[in-house]
């Protein structure tokens, strides 16, 4: 190429890299080109003294640590941002009787969010299935919760095996949906659950760094169901609201309460009333622990749920703090793909406020 030419091609490449709205980016020559799939986004909510979310920030108002190391933020949306929201349904045999109210506070959750909010909805009992993708049209999203239809059960029983809680799988198709594997923007799992899984076979060990690597933020409508799902357990073989643990659920319980009793390998029909009283607040204390754990490592919330009645209101809760985030990115100055967890700390500049961000993140493996 003749001397003028490349003194031309030369400057345009200066106009450009300096044209208004561009953002400068440093690089040596040696330096290699950084990968999309190295790039840490996350969702941060600010809320000042009384609880009121912030909203006016810039990204100079943030300060990214990690593993202790300050980053340089590469990547920030303001609060207009769109969502791209997944919404979990447990129609597991314990909300059989309230199918109508959760659709109709489902549809409401949808009528809080924005118009170019993207929506998924995801619905488990003993199997977990998509019913509405997040590129699907608002219309066609409320069409698919319209159709939710109740679990069958059968020999009159309301719990059996076909009524079960795969609440894991859910989780772990979630994390297997191609619209939240994006790498910019803000992403969020809202899920409807008590959590207590029965059928799955993925384990909470296996499917949490899953949900993890999202990078969305993780929010549970925690339900609570803890007696009706007791007086299941004491009742008679032969009613109809008769409940029986699975094995899963056994085994859960001894892995982790008591990991050398042989009381597990007993048929269960002869498991006492005061035992299964105990298996029963066992296995939802370690439900409790394991979505506050999840939560809080993404970045989420646990708002528990006293009535299935409180669910609008808490849809709108949940709304509210999606409208509310702010969504950072950066590339880490630890460049090695050692697949271990690093530790996240994000500070503002804010007076008197308070911050809520994901806790760390699994770095990509080699």
């Amino acid at each position: 190429m003749p001397l003028a030419a490349s003194s031309t091609v030369f400057m345009l490449f200066l106009l450009i890299a300096r044209a208004p709205g561009s953002v400068p980016v440093a690089r040596a020559q040696d330096e290699p080109i950084r990968l999309k799939s190295d790039l840490v986004t996350l969702t941060a909510a600010v809320t000042d003294r009384n609880g009121r979310a912030i909203r006016s920030l810039k990204a100079e108002d943030f300060v990214v640590y990690e593993n202790g190391v300050r980053q340089r933020i590469s990547h920030f949306a303001p609060t207009e941002e769109p969502f791209a929201v997944l919404l979990l349904l447990d129609l597991s045999g314990s909300t059989q009787d309230e199918i109508d109210l959760i659709q109709r506070s489902a549809k409401s959750f949808l009528s809080e969010l924005r118009s170019d909010d993207r929506v998924g909805v995801l619905v488990f009992d003993s199997k977990a299935r998509m019913i509405a993708e997040p590129g699907d049209s608002r219309a066609g999203v409320g069409s698919a919760i319209d159709g939710i239809a109740r679990s069958s059960a059968t020999d009159g029983q309301r719990f059996t095996s076909s009524t079960g809680t795969s609440f894991y799988d859910a989780l772990q198709l979630a994390a297997d949906r191609t619209t939240l594997k994006q790498p910019e923007g803000r992403k969020a799992i809202v899920c409807m659950s008590d959590g207590v899984d029965s059928t799955s076979r993925m384990s909470f060990k296996d499917v949490a760094p899953l949900v993890e690597k999202v990078e969305a933020s993780v929010y549970f409508l925690e339900l609570n169901t803890e007696e009706t799902t007791l007086d299941g357990l004491l009742k008679p073989r032969t009613d109809q609201g008769y409940i029986q643990f699975s094995q899963a659920q056994i085994d859960r319980y001894y892995n982790e309460y008591d990991p050398q009793s042989m009381d597990r390998f007993r048929p269960r029909e002869v498991i006492s009333p005061l035992v299964r009283r105990e298996i029963n607040t066992g296995l939802y204390e370690l439900a409790r622990r394991e979505m506050r754990s999840l939560a809080e490592r993404t970045g989420g919330r646990v708002y528990p749920v006293s009535a299935l009645t409180d669910l609008h209101a808490v849809y709108k809760q949940v709304a509210s703090d999606l409208r509310a985030q702010y969504s950072i990115s950066y590339y880490p100055e630890d460049r090695s793909r050692d697949g271990k967890w690093r530790a996240i700390k994000v500070e503002t500049r804010a007076q008197g406020a308070t911050l809520r961000t994901r806790s760390g993140y699994w770095a990509p493996g080699r």
